[in-house]
């Protein structure tokens, strides 16, 4: 069902850093919430929809060990692919976009249902990247086979289900946090083109990495920086999915063709 090692260990390149290095972080950020309180400075609610700070670290905090156990779990897979394929800078910046923007579509749709709920945690990210990611593999594999059974279903639904059974299963989910994350996903990858104008251009990202070369040679060779100058001509049509290890997809959004605490948890899965 999973193509863990071509997700793990793209191109049988090592781990990615910065997804590396955000796995750290986030463990970092929870032991510090132990001894300081984070929790009620991080977390996101309705109210919070002008407060640049809340949008952009509420990802960061988790309420408790398996909360961040479960979002490191799974959002390490699909942010190491789209690092291996995009960039690590380019990456980041898309982190902290993608953040802000279910943030705040998660408080506009809450100031109506849900003024006094809170979300944190990362699993946000997780569903952004899988709706992301859905959205690209339905291009060319409009409907995917429901594991072994002769079901199938549109495949860039498929992280709905996810969302129905995480949020059945695991009651202190959020669901309107998933769904924001998700609804993110699906906008970059139905038009990444219009989404990439909002990141740095690659000539200043390569200026920049020009600059710090000789700090990005210290990074331990156990993990991979992916330089823009490295990405920009990466093939980005073979996608490695969630259900369909091998998918090969168009460059552009063409039409598809034949071709082989008190708050909520932000997600567990």
């Amino acid at each position: 069902m999973f193509d863990w090692k071509s997700i793990v260990r793209p191109n049988g390149k090592p781990f990615c850093a910065l997804t590396a290095g955000l796995a750290v972080f986030l463990t970092f950020v929870f032991l510090l919430e132990q001894a300081v309180s984070l929790e009620d400075r991080m977390k996101l609610s309705p109210n919070h929809i002008f407060n640049l700070a809340r949008l952009s670290n509420y990802p960061l905090v988790h309420l408790s060990w398996l909360h961040l156990f479960f979002n490191l779990f799974s959002l390490m897979g699909p942010l190491n692919l789209f690092e291996s394929q995009h960039g690590t800078v380019y990456t980041g910046v898309v982190l902290n976009l993608t953040a802000i923007f279910a943030g705040l579509l998660y408080c506009v749709v809450g100031k109506l249902l849900y003024p006094d709920e809170s979300v944190a945690g990362a699993s946000g990210w997780f569903f952004t990247f899988v709706g992301y990611f859905s959205w690209k593999a339905s291009l060319a594999t409009p409907r995917t086979q429901l594991l072994q059974t002769p079901y199938h279903f549109p495949t860039a639904l498929s992280p709905l289900i996810l969302l129905l059974l995480i949020t059945l299963f695991v009651p202190s989910a959020s669901f309107w946090g998933h769904l924001s994350g998700l609804t993110i996903g699906y906008a970059i990858g139905s038009n990444e083109k219009a989404f990439g104008k909002l990141s740095p251009p690659s000539w200043l990202i390569k200026k920049v990495e020009n600059k710090l070369d000789i700090y990005i040679q210290k990074i331990p060779p156990f993990v991979k920086y992916y330089r823009e100058v490295e990405v920009e001509d990466t093939d980005r049509t073979d996608y490695s999915w969630l259900f369909e290890p091998h998918v090969s997809l168009p460059l552009h959004n063409d039409p598809p063709q034949q071709t082989h605490g008190s708050g909520r948890v932000l997600g567990t899965a």
